[in-house]
């Protein structure tokens, strides 16, 4: 990724970011919220190769961790996010068809989704921090994942633009 181009994916990541905290975190979800921010990195993330994505990955999980409801220790995401953007470029998307359908996008996006979530709670714990009981992380990681499926085909192709606006002309 070139210099110039950093500004401008931190800048669409702060902007989905603010989406996040700002409207998406205000709906009452049935069975859990929705993860807007994280459906969108994962999209993100699919879509770099693996040096890209794992920048990718340290700077949203750099954003996420400035939430002001997040009360986890900071860098949290930021060690979540760059490892999983490095596991699901390298073993992930090689197994995928190179052209990403949808389909394909939405399920992956979903299931990254629950194994990120699953992941922070792991390490979470790991660093002491307080953990819910089983059936209530059982319930809210269920209840996005099933969100994130049905709702990553709208966050997906706003993604995959944001994604597609970010990239100079050298990298189209």
């Amino acid at each position: 990724m070139s210099l110039s181009r950093i500004p401008l994916v931190a800048g669409l990541l702060i902007i989905a970011f603010v989406i996040q905290e700002a409207f998406i975190n205000r709906i009452n979800f049935f069975l859990g919220g929705f993860a807007f921010y994280l459906a969108f990195s994962i999209a993100w993330i699919l879509k770099e190769d693996r040096s890209t994505a794992v920048l990718v990955g340290f700077i949203s999980g750099l954003i996420a961790d400035l939430s002001p409801t997040l009360e986890a220790p900071f860098g949290l995401w930021m060690l979540v996010m760059t490892g999983f953007a490095f596991v699901l470029t390298t073993y992930v998307r090689g197994s995928l068809d190179p052209n990403l359908s949808p389909l394909t996008l939405s399920v992956v996006t979903a299931a990254a989704s629950a194994v990120a979530l699953i992941l922070f709670l792991i390490f979470g714990a790991i660093l002491g921090q307080d953990v819910a009981p089983l059936n209530a992380v059982i319930r809210e990681i269920s209840g996005n994942t099933f969100w994130s499926f049905l709702l990553s085909p709208l966050v997906i192709p706003f993604a995959l633009k944001m994604h597609n606006l970010s990239l100079t002309a050298r990298e189209r």
